[in-house]
């Protein structure tokens, strides 16, 4: 028992030096058919699959020639599941579907996605997901590819598996994101964007679209320079529309001169199908100085920190 217990001294280490959350970019088009997460387990010094200690982001790609279906279990009788990339042990998982049409079936429910929609589910014993993309020999186009994240990280942290439903399974297609974006943006404000939300959270009071995820439909406008802001959370940023990425792009840095420009900033290009890692405590802003529109997704781990009080969200003004 000596051997295990330990102790230090208060202020040499009160602020341990765990290692950063990287910034990392990965798109689709580089990813394997099935299932690819995007995982910094070693970096964490954990033995289970993480993007950051949070949440594990992934995509998903399918192809009726190659792989056309893929089934995920969240189920405490699946065997093996330390060597399963399909056992998914989390609470609330977010489907966004980048490109297709498909066929989601969660236990005895069964929903059709298209290209554009979102979908949030809590605890699931197996989800199945089909490729409904038609073959039409004159279209190679038949893929189906989504951008997945889950909680499971912070499951596995504790140790724990979901027994209880904490909010409902739902979709959010693409007219009412746009038909919302469209009447809840301030063109006046620094950004123009709509949080994603539901009924049971706006019991909790988070404004997120479940208790743990956040969710932000983001439109960068032409000619928009954002002001830099920064937060506690760990952004996984989805870009979802762009087609000029030369033009489009993140600043990221540390710090901001006097005028509240980033100092050195780290340049991110906006890439359509994309997804990149802004970490906690970084100032960033988003900057569009072509002539076309793109959207964001931004997904963190803002739900919980909201309900702890400490997600520490500043903006530049």
């Amino acid at each position: 028992m000596e051997k295990y217990i330990k102790a230090y001294e208060y202020e040499k280490n009160v602020n341990p030096p765990l290692k950063g959350i990287p910034l990392f970019e990965k798109n689709i088009q580089d990813c394997e058919y099935g299932i690819t997460f995007i995982d910094f387990a070693e970096l964490y010094n954990i033995d289970y699959k993480s993007t950051s200690p949070n949440l594990l982001a992934s995509f998903i790609r399918l192809n009726n020639d190659k792989k056309k279906e893929i089934c995920l279990q969240n189920n405490y009788n699946t065997e093996n599941i330390n060597n399963s990339n399909n056992f998914i042990n989390g609470t609330s998982h977010l489907f966004y579907i980048l490109n297709g049409k498909c066929e989601i079936s969660i236990d005895n429910e069964l929903f059709t996605l298209l290209t554009g929609e979102i979908m949030i589910t809590p605890f699931f014993n197996t989800l199945n997901i089909i490729n409904k993309n038609e073959n039409d020999d004159d279209d190679d186009d038949d893929e189906l590819q989504i951008y997945y994240i889950n909680d499971s990280p912070l499951v596995n942290y504790l140790g724990n598996r979901p027994i209880k439903k904490i909010f409902k399974t739902a979709v959010y297609s693409k007219d009412f994101l746009l038909h919302n974006l469209e009447i809840l943006s301030n063109p006046k404000n620094n950004r123009k964007g709509i949080l994603l939300s539901n009924s049971d959270t706006d019991k909790i009071g988070t404004n997120t679209i479940t208790p743990v995820l956040w969710a932000l439909y983001n439109e960068l406008p032409p000619n928009t320079i954002q002001k830099p802001h920064k937060h506690n959370s760990v952004a996984l940023d989805l870009c979802i529309k762009c087609s000029d990425s030369p033009n489009i792009y993140t600043l990221v840095g540390y710090e901001l001169d006097k005028n509240g420009t980033i100092i050195n900033p780290i340049k991110i290009n906006w890439k359509e199908g994309g997804m990149f890692i802004t970490p906690p405590g970084m100032w960033h802003s988003h900057n569009n100085i072509g002539n076309t529109y793109a959207y964001i997704l931004p997904i963190q781990d803002a739900g919980l920190l909201l309900y702890q009080r400490i997600l520490g969200i500043v903006l530049e003004h």
